[in-house]
């Protein structure tokens, strides 16, 4: 299993953007390792001055399941 991190908001999850961030559904929102949390605690504080209410981050728990299909 592999932890993964991301930040939801009162409006979805949050994505890094050039100038600065926006909500977006999980599939594109940015997330990061263990290693990368620093970066999700710029982009709560973007976020937060930008209007966005009850940021926190998110723990995503990804297992290898069974194969969809072969090639």
């Amino acid at each position: 299993m592999m932890k993964l991190y991301a930040l939801k908001c009162d409006q979805g999850y949050l994505k890094r953007t050039e100038t600065g961030c926006q909500c977006v559904d999980l599939e594109k929102a940015t997330v990061v390792t263990e290693i990368g949390l620093d970066a999700l605690d710029k982009l709560a504080e973007k976020a937060s001055q930008a209007g966005c209410c009850k940021i926190f981050v998110i723990e995503l728990q990804v297992t290898e399941g069974n194969c969809v299909k072969g090639f």
